[in-house]
């Protein structure tokens, strides 16, 4: 990197005592500086489809991302044909052009939401609804797959054509003549957007892995990814045909305050039996699209098995229009993989040592409990305590909210259940249209979903109009900075089941929580934050720190040679180079004495 500083993390990779090879910047290590390098040292120790990615600022946006898949022992022997999909969400712009225009900075442009571009093409005429919940305050340009695609074409009075897209090259995947069924690894890498993929002629989609693990297989009509979430999809060849192909989109149901359906941003995934291909392999070539012709309608959705009820997977919610959903908490673990986990996953029956609320919103912008989370000045090389961070106040904690390091300390070794909550004032008018999902992600761990509840639903429109029951906002001014969980109703409604999925990112439902269990085994300060980069880079974070009192890890294993970086605090870079000055100053005198010393010591001797 020539320009710009950057750091990798690796995404759904645990990193057991590794912590410093968790690559995420300000936390375990400073950047990665421009005509510098860092070599990053893991064991593949939890196997699965995992990716890493940029982890500084929103520099994923500009493509610093990539899978990261490790196989078991047994799908090394599996005679299946798979690919890697890398699914994002694309602008065509650089990612320090977006932030000029963050939609979340309201209130610093004098009630101008946008400063750059965003007003150009982000209208919300243009925004993409679902339930009557803003998907996002941006508009994408396109959906790419491994990085191809195509974008909208921009009219004469600038605007963005919602209906047109331009001419462009796309991947095309060939396998052998004898394939049945390919395995797609599919990763969403974007940055703002909820996508769902299904695949054309109404095939169905069975999704066998989450995450990186193991599923009951489940079949549906199309799989919801929020943002950082992996599956592994399986799909097979239609009986009397070579060509399989499959469509990447935004998911919602419409744009605008009324939700009216219009055509969004797709790709085309394009799979081809060909006699020259060997058996399992797979290999791709670049052919020319012409997006123009490609008519993307629901006919093309209900085309075949008309009288079978259509389902969608891993939504984040009941019902997508009259479609049903199976939601996270409705998929099952494999327990033939069970023993890969390294320790016995929570039961459900189990009394949590610490139950720990985080309310999602944007009462005072994008924050975790009424807090923009502030990066520490340096990282954490030495603990919490030693490090330059700006510290919570009592009332920042309990209610006002405001703009610190917020640190949640744990024990190693304590049961923690955690309720998170994407919840808005529901009387807060103002609000009514920041009401959105957020794609969660905890780094160092994995975690059992064990609870979904979805925001209540207004009979008449099918919108979400107020928050799920068993929650309720603090009238603080209507901020509704925590949500707290009326605990009576909230226990009739818990489920019993013990054998819920592991994730390391889930969607919180709009207006609604999700519940999730974790022992607390993998010491260290561990970014917690949503996955969408904008709600990430204005503060919608905090700082999980698992503390080990025995041995003091991962601070104990710092690595003597880990790069430093500077404060850059003007006052403290002008007293050091006084006293370089002064040094130098020293020194120069010091060596001219010498220097007479030996000159007076040779005149002696002559």
């Amino acid at each position: 990197m020539h320009e710009e500083s950057f750091s990798l993390h690796w995404h759904g990779l645990h990193q057991v005592d590794n912590y410093w090879n968790d690559g995420a910047a300000m936390f375990s290590q400073c950047p990665v500086h421009a005509h510098n390098s860092f070599t990053y040292v893991m064991r593949a120790e939890n196997s699965g489809t995992h990716w890493y990615h940029s982890h500084y600022g929103i520099q994923r946006a500009d493509g610093l991302h990539g899978a990261f898949i490790i196989l078991d022992e047994d799908e090394k022997a599996e005679e299946v044909s798979w690919m890697p999909l890398v699914l994002t969400d694309w602008w065509n712009t650089d990612s320090t052009h977006l932030a000029a225009s963050d939609p979340y900075r309201y209130g610093n442009t004098n009630g101008k939401r946008f400063t750059g571009a965003g007003t150009k093409h982000c209208r919300t005429d243009d925004k993409p609804f679902m339930t009557g919940v803003k998907m996002s305050s941006l508009c994408v340009d396109s959906i790419v797959a491994n990085g191809r695609g195509q974008f909208r074409v921009v009219d004469s009075d600038d605007q963005f054509n919602k209906n047109k897209f331009q001419f462009s090259v796309l991947e095309e995947h060939r396998v052998s003549k004898t394939t049945k069924k390919i395995q797609l690894k599919t990763i969403h890498a974007g940055f703002e957007q909820p996508i769902f993929i299904r695949a054309r002629g109404a095939r169905r989609l069975i999704l066998t892995a989450l995450d990186g693990r193991r599923v009951l297989p489940e079949e549906g009509d199309g799989i919801f990814m929020g943002v950082g979430e992996t599956v592994n999809i399986e799909v097979e060849f239609p009986l009397e045909e070579d060509r399989l192909e499959l469509i990447a989109e935004i998911m919602f149901e419409g744009i605008g305050k009324s939700s009216t359906p219009t055509k969004q941003p797709f790709v085309k995934i394009s799979i081809l039996r060909d006699g020259l291909v060997k058996e399992f392999q797979v290999e791709k070539q670049l052919v020319p699209s012409y997006p123009d012709a490609v008519d993307i309608t629901e006919s093309d959705v209900d085309s075949e098995n008309e009288t079978v009820e259509k389902l969608f997977l891993n939504c984040p919610s009941e019902k997508i229009g009259d479609i049903k959903c199976k939601t996270v908490v409705d998929f099952r673990r494999d327990l033939k993989f069970e023993s890969r986990f390294a320790h016995p996953p929570p039961s459900i029956s189990e009394q949590p040592d610490r139950v720990i609320e985080l309310n999602m919103n944007f009462a005072i912008g994008a924050a975790i409990n009424g807090i923009e989370f502030k990066y520490p000045e340096t990282p954490f090389f030495d603990g919490v305590i030693d490090s330059k961070l700006t510290k919570c106040s009592e009332q920042a904690l309990t209610s006002d909210g405001g703009h610190c390091t917020n640190i949640l300390e744990v024990k190693k070794g304590e049961l923690i259940e955690f309720r998170v909550t994407a919840a808005e004032h529901p009387e807060n008018k103002i609000k009514r249209w920041q009401r959105t999902y957020h794609a969660i992600h905890l780094h160092g761990y994995e975690f059992i979903v064990t609870d979904i509840g979805f925001g209540s639903t207004n009979k008449t429109t099918g919108f979400i109009d107020d928050l799920h029951p068993a929650i309720h906002c603090k009238d603080d001014h209507l901020k509704c900075n925590r949500a707290h969980f009326d605990e009576k109703l909230f226990k009739k409604l818990r489920s019993t089941r013990d054998d819920h999925i592991a994730k390391n990112t889930v969607v919180v439902p709009s207006m609604g929580y999700v519940v999730f269990r974790l022992r607390a085994d993998n010491p260290g300060v561990w970014p917690f934050h949503c996955h969408q980069l904008f709600h990430n880079y204005e503060g919608m974070a905090v700082a999980f720190f698992v503390k080990d009192e025995e041995e003091n890890k991962p601070f104990s294993y710092l690595p003597k040679n880990m790069p430093r970086c500077h404060d850059y605090h003007p006052k403290d870079i002008a007293i050091k180079e006084v006293s370089i000055n002064q040094m130098t100053s020293s020194g120069i005198s010091a060596i001219f004495s010498i220097f007479l010393l030996l000159i007076i010591f040779a005149f002696q001797n002559e």
